[in-house]
């Protein structure tokens, strides 16, 4: 697709500019601005992302470089502060050695020994002027070098605070790019789910499958029971019905009528009187 539209962005520039003539430039920005939007409508998210996650990751070199500059800086600074040291005490051992040959001189005396060595006035007058001399220069020396110490603090102070901005800005671009990531995930599973196309057919084939089974099941435990039944139980559940062809006790029964007693014979009746 994208190739179809650069294709025709350049058929139309060389097309513009054979028959438009002085107004073909304006047609070209005209269609330049069309091809910039198509080709961003075609892009796609996924893409845009590993775009962006590359920002973040070619932002390491120049932050490299300059973690480099701020280490360089770090030991220049650190080299520079022992060498400041190392003049501070030798300055110091200057100004005691001065001071001790000024107090030598407010005396009188015409000559001084120092390490069984004999100098005259002049010649301690002299050293003391040679001194004095140089420990001026170097003490405007060190000065000059103190002010460029605190300048490379300053410069070193405001790169480490360049350095951990930017540290700190890609740290929070990494977790932007982290919450895109974990959005579009998101959003690719919600039109997963959405996407899915459930056939009602099989649905209604699977629930009457159910069913078929459950009514087997019921026709089966029916059958089961029904065997129970035949099987020696007690029929204590069935009345006591009179014979099919006893048709007196059917009437007996229907009328509620009490079977009388036969009377006695008439033989049995005299026997039973003549006896005393």
């Amino acid at each position: 697709m994208l190739k179809k539209i650069v294709t025709g962005a350049a058929t139309v520039a060389v097309a513009g500019s054979l028959i438009l003539g002085a107004d073909a430039l304006s047609y070209l920005r005209t269609v330049g601005s069309n091809v910039r939007q198509a080709v961003k409508k075609e892009i796609s998210v996924e893409f845009e992302l590993d775009r962006i996650r590359n920002e973040v990751q070619d932002l390491m070199p120049e932050i490299r470089r300059h973690l480099e500059t701020v280490a360089e800086q770090s030991v220049d600074v650190k080299d520079l502060q022992r060498v400041l040291a190392e003049r501070q005490s030798d300055l110091a051992t200057q100004k005691n050695a001065i001071l001790t040959l000024r107090k030598d001189l407010e005396s009188d005396q015409p000559t001084f020994v120092y390490r069984t060595v004999s100098w005259s006035r002049s010649e301690v007058e002299a050293d003391l002027s040679h001194r004095f001399a140089a420990f001026c220069t170097a003490e405007e020396c060190l000065k000059r070098d103190q002010q460029i110490l605190s300048a490379l603090k300053d410069t070193l102070q405001a790169n480490q605070r360049k350095l951990d901005a930017m540290l700190i800005r890609k740290q929070d671009l990494v977790v932007k790019v982290a919450q895109l990531e974990a959005r579009l995930k998101q959003v690719q599973a919600a039109e997963t789910v959405n996407s899915l196309e459930v056939d009602d057919t099989q649905l209604a084939r699977v629930e009457k499958l159910i069913h078929d089974m459950n009514h087997a099941l019921d026709v089966r435990e029916s059958v089961m029971e029904a065997e129970g039944n035949l099987q020696g139980r007690i029929p204590v559940e069935q009345s006591s019905a009179p014979a099919p062809d006893d048709v007196l006790g059917k009437i007996d029964s229907h009328f509620s009528l009490q079977m009388e007693s036969p009377a006695p014979a008439a033989s049995e009746t005299l026997t039973s009187a003549a006896t005393p």
